[in-house]
Formats: structure tokens, C-alpha cells, sequence
């Protein structure tokens, strides 16, 4: 069968890690560095910072930061930093909408993505773009524990104080934000390679920006503290969190999280906490089975070794004992776990008791896991029939779309996938793995040039421009489309023709 993908560009995941590594490490500098020009600004204290949309911090206008935040992304993407998990990427999304609807993140671009890592950490990217390790997730253990990092890191966006350190600390600071954006990348492979890293940009910087940075945490404490509230979560959810970190520092400081070694939390920091905590009301919240599910699923997932889904089995198991028969948890953490096993009866049987046990006897991660199940086992019928009675029940979940369409592919029924592939990336044109699908499906039709643009889409959402370019030239080269669809291919050309040339001044730079 004739692929829309052809060898433009190593397959995600299969590059060597030095490569992509020092690839982005040189167009992630190149792009910082040539910001340099911005103008130094005065030190300001704790109660001068701005607020959003005044004149402090414009040195880096929100455009030119949008800008370079959007570069840092297609790096992140090319290098297969962003975890494109579509069920936990949605979920991170609705949470975290909860928080930037507050009148205090009012006005703020915001776009979370996972990063798949088990340490515990966040980081905000220019732009807006909030990066989160999986890590985090399976550590905190209440929903407000985790809106108190996010809105932490929404504090620093809403404040941007990224442009504003750019703007006061110039070159030192340009190295120390590579530094961090890079140990991202590093930590995937190495801890001891994100330390090396984010050290070397740090330490350049460091006597300059430290009081700073110091000003900024706090002042990104204050207005999370004031979004949590806004949004009905606990505020003592940051103190208990960040007080679980420092405890593990002191335990084992040379394993310290990561988080405070990129967010230092300093004895005035804890008492600014605390301080606010007592002058705000208690409220509990309890947590949702959304939250509980995707912190079993990547607990269940986390290492993917024989001993690691083993030991997995094993705490999910304990905890049945330990928090009751009724709740489906632990059951839906066992099929999550057994699946990756390839152990296809066991899964069954534990996803069918985490049915009985959730209201109405389903829900969409459960059905979503149904499906894959039925793929794994490279039943084809019954994987479709799964996932057609999924996309009937929750038409929302773009996770069970997506298996749907691949369903649909495996059965051999490619017009059925173009048709609803097509009618899901109406609504989600950001979806690369959709257009991925797009394409073979198109491919498997012998449409030649449809297949070659929606692979060419594909490529450029996933940030690899060059293999955008090429797959675009092929689908001009390769003829059949309409007046309309021929339009649109010369236009997305020019439009990464001009972005790609822009990306390679700037490494040449």
C-alpha cells in the first residue's frame, strides 16, 4: 500500500536523542539570542510588579513573546517533547480551564501540554504555552495540590514575568531561559543531563536575576493563591503540596524534585503562604473521578518495564484492599496496567468490574480503554463495534474519535475514515495525529495528492517544517485536487516556505 508518509524525516521517537537535542539546543539560542537587542529595565520591588496590560515589561511586546514562544513549541514538538496523549491532554486542558476563567487570569492566552516524565515538574513557556511533567500529576495528591502548581505558573504568564526577565537581565537571562526550556528536552533521557543543562544557563545568570526571580516566585504565589480561590479550590492545597517537596529535599537533597530546583522555595515564600492561608476561609473540595482515573492511568503507565507494570499491578491491587470494593480506581488501574502487559484476559476482567462500579456502569476512559483493548487483541470487528458505540455515547471524547478512526482504517473502510476524520478536524484542525490518519486513509483511497497534504499537515503542526515542505510539493507535483484544495496547498506552502526560511536566519544567527 502506497504511504502519504515518505523518508523525509526519522519517524518520532527514532532519531538519536544527541541529535535532536543539540538541533534544538541551536535554534532555541539562536531565536532567544536574537532578542537580545531589547533594552535593560530598572529593578522593581515585590509591590511595583504590573499587572497584565500595563507599561512594565514591554521591552518584549506580547506579540514578539507569542512569537518566540511558538518557535520554542515547534522545537518541543519536533524533538517529541509534547506527551500526545489526546484523553489526558483534553483533561489537562478542562482543568486548567477552571482557573484561567478567574478574573484574575483574566485576558491571559493560555495552552497547557503534558510532558511524559515522572519528575515532579512545570514550567511556563513564553507565550503563554504551560508545560507539565506527568510526574506532577501522579504526585499531588488532590485536585487543588495540582491547581496550586498550574496556577503558579499562570501567575508567572499573567505577569509575564518572562519578558520582563529578558527585558531587565538581557544575554544572562537568555542563557538561563535556553537553559531551562533545554533541560526539558534533557530530562527525558538523563536527570543528571537536565541538571548539567539548566545549570549551565543558570549559573551565567544567576547574580543578576536571583532577586529578581526571588520577587517574581513570590509575586506568581500571590496571584495563584487568588486563583485558586476564584476557582473553589482549597488553598491549602499549596502548602501542602510545596510542603511534601520540601520534605523530600530534605530527605534526600541530592534527588531534590525538580520543581524546586527551577522554583526555589525559600523561607519567605512558605511564610507568605501561610500568611495568605490563614487570612482565607476553609473549603473542601472533593475530587472528581476524572482526576483519580488519569492520576491511575499514569501511575499504571509510568514505567512501561516488565518489573515497572509488575510493581504496578501489584500497588493497584493493595489499594483495592485499602479503599474499599466500590471504588472502580484501582480496577480501571489493573486493566490499564494489564493491557500494557499484553495481558488481554486480565484487562478484561478488571475493566469489567471498574464498570459496575461508576455510575451508569460507564464512562468515557473506560470506554476508551475498551477500544484499545479490542485493537490490541487485533480483533478488528470488535474493535469497531466498541468504538462506534463510544463515539455514540460520548461524540466529545476526541481520544475515542480518534480510535474510531482508527478502527474504521484497520477494518479496511478508509471513505468511512476520510469521512469522519474529516468531519473531527473541522472542529479540531490542530489534531496532528488526525491528520496523520488523514493521509493514509487517503493513501489506501489512491488519492496521491489529498494524502500528501494531509500528511503535510501533519508534519508542520508536529513541527517538522522541512517534512511539510517537501509533502506539500508532492501533493502539487501529484495533481487530482479540486480548485479549492489546490489553493489552500499553495498558500500553506508560501506561508512555510517563508516561516522555514525565517527559523534557519535565525540559526545561521
Amino acid at each position: 500500500m502506497h504511504r502519504a508518509f515518505p523518508r523525509t524525516a526519522a519517524p518520532r521517537g527514532t532519531r538519536p536523542r544527541g541529535r535532536v537535542l543539540r538541533r534544538a539546543a541551536s535554534a532555541l539560542l539562536a531565536v532567544l539570542l536574537g532578542l537580545s537587542h531589547v533594552a535593560p529595565a530598572h529593578a522593581q520591588g515585590i509591590d511595583d510588579l504590573p499587572r497584565l496590560g500595563s507599561a512594565g515589561g514591554d521591552e518584549l511586546t506580547p506579540a514578539a513573546e507569542r512569537k518566540l514562544g511558538e518557535r520554542v513549541m515547534r522545537e518541543l514538538r519536533s524533538a517529541g517533547v509534547v506527551h500526545d496523549d489526546a484523553e489526558l491532554t483534553d483533561w489537562l486542558g478542562g482543568f486548567a480551564s477552571t482557573l484561567a476563567a478567574t478574573r484574575t487570569a483574566s485576558g491571559a492566552d493560555l495552552e497547557f501540554f503534558l510532558v511524559q516524565d515522572g519528575s515532579i515538574n512545570a514550567f511556563a513557556l513564553p507565550g503563554g504555552w504551560i508545560g507539565v511533567h506527568t510526574g506532577l500529576v501522579v504526585a499531588a495528591q488532590t485536585e487543588s495540590q495540582l491547581a496550586s502548581v498550574l496556577a503558579h505558573e499562570i501567575g508567572h504568564v499573567t505577569q509575564r514575568h518572562i519578558a520582563r526577565m529578558l527585558a531587565q537581565q538581557r544575554q544572562g537571562s537568555l542563557l538561563a531561559l535556553a537553559g531551562l526550556v533545554l533541560g526539558a528536552l534533557a530530562a527525558r533521557s538523563s536527570p543528571d543531563a537536565f541538571i548539567g543543562i539548566a545549570t549551565l544557563g543558570q549559573s551565567l545568570a544567576m547574580q543578576r536575576a536571583l532577586s529578581f526571580s526571588r520577587d517574581a516566585e513570590r509575586e506568581a504565589d500571590r496571584i495563584g493563591f487568588e486563583m485558586l480561590g476564584e476557582g473553589g479550590f482549597d488553598p491549602n492545597g499549596a502548602v501542602e503540596f510545596f510542603g511534601r517537596l520540601q520534605q523530600a529535599n530534605r530527605i534526600q537533597e541530592s534527588s531534590a524534585p525538580v520543581y524546586l530546583r527551577t522554583h526555589p522555595l525559600t523561607a519567605d515564600r512558605i511564610a507568605d503562604m501561610q500568611s495568605r492561608i490563614r487570612e482565607q476561609r476553609y473549603r473542601q473540595r472533593p475530587d472528581r473521578l476524572e482526576f483519580r482515573l488519569v492520576r491511575a492511568k499514569l501511575r499504571a503507565l509510568q514505567d512501561t518495564s516488565v518489573d515497572g507494570l509488575r510493581g504496578a499491578r501489584t500497588y493497584f491491587d493493595q489499594l483495592q484492599r485499602g479503599v474499599g470494593a466500590a471504588d472502580p480506581v484501582p480496577w480501571f488501574g489493573v486493566a490499564t496496567a494489564a493491557l500494557a502487559q499484553r495481558d488481554f484476559d486480565a484487562a478484561r476482567r478488571a475493566l469489567g468490574e471498574a464498570r459496575t462500579r461508576v455510575p451508569g456502569g460507564s464512562h468515557p476512559f473506560l470506554e476508551r480503554l475498551g477500544v484499545d483493548l479490542a485493537m490490541a487483541s487485533q480483533d478488528a470487528a470488535a474493535a469497531l463495534a466498541a468504538a462506534k458505540a463510544a463515539r455514540a455515547r460520548y461524540p466529545d471524547a476526541r481520544s475515542i474519535a480518534r480510535l474510531h478512526a482508527r478502527a474504521l482504517l484497520n477494518a479496511g473502510d478508509a471513505r468511512a475514515a476520510v469521512s469522519a476524520l474529516r468531519d473531527q478536524l473541522a472542529l479540531r484542525p490542530g489534531d496532528a495525529t488526525m491528520w496523520r490518519m488523514l493521509s493514509d486513509a487517503h493513501a489506501s483511497l489512491g488519492d496521491a495528492g489529498q494524502a500528501h497534504r494531509a500528511a503535510g499537515e501533519g508534519f508542520a503542526l508536529s513541527g517538522a517544517l522541512a517534512g511539510a515542505i517537501e509533502q506539500f510539493q508532492l501533493a502539487q507535483r501529484a495533481g487530482g485536487l479540486d480548485f479549492i484544495t489546490a489553493s489552500l496547498v499553495d498558500t500553506r506552502l508560501r506561508v512555510l516556505r517563508e516561516q522555514f526560511a525565517e527559523d534557519e536566519k535565525e540559526r545561521r544567527r
